[in-house]
């Protein structure tokens, strides 16, 4: 491998010897072709700069994957130091995310994904149908868009400061694509689409992703664009026998291996070869740009005496830098117009329009774009939003681009339970969550819900937006079941089913993405019985209604596991009728949720909740206490009572390394926790608790594996994946 690798240098050496012969006595032309590969490819940053220090000039830039990004970046006219400064800029987290930021999505998506906590979602368009990448791609569109957006009438990519082209693979014939004119955006989306990570974009007949699978270095791309000199860099890194034993581990290398035979080709057509130390470095460990850049660096510095050959005089590299600048576009616009290309409703897309218009006097705000088109695929029907520039009739103007899903709506999310520990056993249930958008008019949608297992569910509502604006109905239909244990001190006595039927219909204003007010009536038939153990209540059947006023705010930024934020919900019943009461009753309870970060890996979240009902026994277990996040070291349900509080403080400590976890995010967890619920004649004396344990989101929910210990000598150990039903 040494030999093969030399052999290139030395026919450098050769080649920039005769090449000024060959060209009049004008100084060779240099290309580069950056190599593929995830986060490894930021060492093509150091490189560049080495070469921007040394007055080496690059004439011609080619990439595939991560090489095509930092090429495409050094096209549009950025120095090194610009290229630093655009890496670090990039937050790694949300570029690559599955979907839009929690933040961002709409209030009824944020009640979707706490309830239904799975990455994964079904379109039901043409038949059930995963979507084609984990990732539709809008965190890196949008990253693209704040590069390529001014270039996108440029035409021919010889046009940009440097020439350039980006590679991607169509699906369809199996064959390379090479990029060399069109929208830049699209160049650089499809030779970054890694293969089920990203969703593959289409042009014509073809499905184009990573260009990594056919050309990862594409020298021969260089070549023909009129290099005389091909400068390869290749981001090889030592297989660590390690990761070898494990199904992930043995997929990523054979993918790996067959990458590197025909990069194999590809450095034995350069000129010279520049290959980075990479042992050690991770391939996700994006948020370690300054080392990637480092060793780059190293490496272009290791090879000096070969480089330095091309280096031109300080006059002669200002006229080179004069040239590029001379094409550079300006990074803003002062748009007078907005364009919307997709399919939109007239009301949306006017609400839209008006939230992009801009002071015509002033640059365009990057970060508010990103921010409205962040909410527009938060809604739920669009899986990307981007932007680019535009020039109508010597006016310049701001275009978006909006991408229907594909496969739906309608849309099927499923979520799983797994819950286990040695007082309860084992539970299991799954439940799906159907979702039909612009039901019945815009912004209107109905949702279907049916679970199955520890409770069996169904049920409708139709959430009716009234002229499309942010009052809405909403009356839903329901049917449910669920067991819940009956404990004496701490030994489990019986089981007890509360069966309910029925519906309600409520009146509510939406005011944002972030809050939610309704009020209404239920009408329902409920049961409670006891099905298992000792009769400790005699069966109670009748009529439930009531009516209601609820208020629900989430600005946090996660479902499940928030870093920082506040969550809160509020809700008023008056019991009109209830199985066993035989007068009206008041109700009302609350919750907040709290978080803040406290160091880089540390955050601390505070639960708070508390609820009273009427002291009739009937009502005696309409809250529960015990169990995962309401006090850990007891069992499910294990205090009842129509009067409750709790208070918890969870202290959660990162376990992730600076890469982007594949699986989700992971903590160790040290939680105090106290609390009661009790019944008239009880006492309403706290009971504590503390649990330690790892807890994360991952993309089939929260996974919590725990041990929690109590005041009177209750512990127990557990673990939950998914979420309750």
């Amino acid at each position: 491998m040494r030999l093969a690798l030399m052999l290139p240098a030395l026919h450098a050496l050769a080649s920039a010897a005769e090449a000024p012969q060959a060209q009049g006595g004008k100084r060779p032309k240099i290309g580069l072709a950056l190599s593929g590969g995830s986060a490894l490819g930021l060492s093509h940053v150091g490189v560049i700069r080495w070469f921007e220090e040394h007055r080496i000039p690059i004439d011609y830039i080619a990439g595939a994957s991560m090489g095509s990004l930092v090429g495409g970046l050094f096209a549009t006219g950025k120095n090194a130091a610009e290229l630093q400064q655009f890496v670090a800029e990039i937050d790694w987290d949300q570029a690559l995310a599955p979907t839009a930021p929690y933040a961002d999505l709409a209030f009824r998506r944020k009640e979707d994904a706490r309830e239904y906590p799975s990455a994964f979602e079904f379109g039901l368009k043409k038949g059930i149908s995963l979507p084609s990448g984990l990732s539709a791609g809008q965190g890196v569109g949008l990253v693209l868009s704040r590069f390529a957006a001014p270039y996108d009438g440029i035409g021919e990519f010889d046009n940009l400061p440097t020439p350039y082209r980006a590679v991607a693979t169509d699906l369809v014939s199996g064959e390379e694509m090479v990029f060399h004119d069109g929208p830049l955006f699209d160049a650089l989306r499809a030779s970054m689409s890694l293969p089920a990570l990203f969703a593959p974009v289409r042009r014509g007949k073809m499905v184009l992703v990573d260009g990594g699978a056919v050309n990862n270095i594409p020298v021969d791309v260089v070549r023909a664009m009129g290099a005389d000199i091909v400068i390869a860099v290749a981001l090889q890194r030592p297989p660590d026998p390690t990761r070898l034993n494990s199904l992930l581990g043995v997929a990523a290398r054979t993918i790996t291996v067959m990458i590197e035979a025909n990069e194999r080709r590809s450095l034995g057509r350069a000129d010279l070869v520049v290959m980075p130390d990479l042992q050690g470095m991770d391939a996700i460990a994006y948020n370690k740009w300054r080392e990637f850049q480092d060793r780059g660096y190293q490496a272009a510095a290791a090879k000096a005496k070969m480089l330095e050959q091309f280096s031109l005089s300080e006059a002669e590299y200002e006229a080179y830098q004069a040239r590029r600048l001379a094409r550079v576009r300006p990074g803003t616009v002062r748009p007078r117009f907005v364009e919307i290309e997709g399919n939109m409703a007239p009301r949306k897309k006017s609400a839209l329009t008006a939230s992009l218009a801009a002071d015509p006097s002033k640059p365009i705000d990057r970060g508010k774009i990103e921010e409205e088109l962040n909410k527009l695929t938060g809604m739920g029907r669009y899986d990307t939003a981007t932007y680019t520039f535009i020039r109508r009739g010597g006016q310049e103007g701001l275009k978006v681009l909006a991408h229907e899903k594909e496969n739906g709506p309608p849309f099927l999310k499923v979520a799983i339970l797994l819950d286990a520990s040695p007082q309860e056993g084992f539970r299991f249930g799954i439940g799906g969550r159907f979702t039909f958008l612009d039901f019945g008019g815009p912004a209107s949608e109905l949702r279907a819900d049916l679970s199955v297992g520890q409770i069996n569910r169904i049920g409708a509502e139709y959430y009716y937006r009234i002229k499309g604006g942010k009052w809405f109905f909403a009356p839903r239909l329901y049917y449910s079941e669920d067991n819940l244990p009956i404990y004496q001190g701490d030994k489990r006595v019986s089981d007890f089913k509360t069966r309910q039927s029925g519906g309600a219909a409520d009146l509510g204003y939406a005011f944002g993405r972030f809050q939610e007010l309704r009020a209404g009536y239920t009408l329902s038939h409920n049961k409670y019985a006891v099905v298992k153990g000792a009769d400790v209540f005699h069966p109670l059947s009748g009529r439930y209604n009531d009516v209601h006023v609820q208020w629900s705010l989430d600005k946090t930024d996660s479902p499940l596991l928030p870093r920082q934020g506040f969550r809160a919900n509020t809700r008023l019943d008056w019991i009109l009728s209830h199985p066993g009461v035989d007068k009206q009753a008041p109700a009302a309870e609350a919750s907040l949720l709290y978080v803040r970060p406290l160091r880089p890996k540390y955050s601390l979240l505070l639960d708070t909740a508390a609820g009273r009902a009427s002291s009739e026994q009937a009502l005696s277990s309409r809250y529960l206490l015990g169990g995962v996040g309401r006090l850990d070291s007891l069992g499910r349900g294990r205090l009842p009572g129509n009067r409750y509080y709790y208070g918890g403080a969870r202290v959660l400590r990162s376990l992730n390394s600076d890469s982007l976890s594949t699986f989700g995010r992971f903590y160790f967890t040290a939680a105090v926790e106290s609390g009661q619920a009790w019944r008239a004649g009880q006492s309403p004396l706290p009971r504590y608790s503390g649990a330690l344990g790892l807890i994360g989101e991952s993309h089939f929910g929260l996974v919590y594996f725990g041990a929690g210990i109590g005041d009177q000598g209750d512990h127990r150990v557990f673990f939950r994946l998914g979420r309750v039903f």
